[in-house]
C-alpha cells in the first residue's frame, strides 16, 4: 500500500517515495504521471487508494467513443 501522505503525490512527475528511494533498483517516478497524462488526454480520470501495507487500488475511467 501507499502512506497516505504519498496519496496527493504520486502523479506528480519524478516523485518517489522515500521508502522507494531506498531500493537499490528504483522506478524514475515517470510511470503514474504519464499514466495520468494519456488517461486525461483522452477526457478520462485515473485515481488511487490504499491502506499502507495492505492493499492500492488504481482505477481509471475512460468515456466510450
Amino acid at each position: 500500500g501507499i502512506l497516505p501522505d504519498d496519496l496527493g503525490k504520486i502523479f506528480l512527475r519524478f516523485y518517489r517515495s522515500d521508502s522507494s528511494r531506498a531500493r537499490n533498483t528504483g522506478g524514475s517516478g515517470l510511470g503514474l504521471s504519464i499514466a495520468q497524462s494519456i488517461v486525461l488526454n483522452h477526457g478520462g480520470s485515473i485515481k488511487a487508494d490504499s491502506e499502507y501495507g495492505k492493499w492500492a487500488e488504481f482505477t481509471v475511467k475512460l468515456p466510450e467513443r
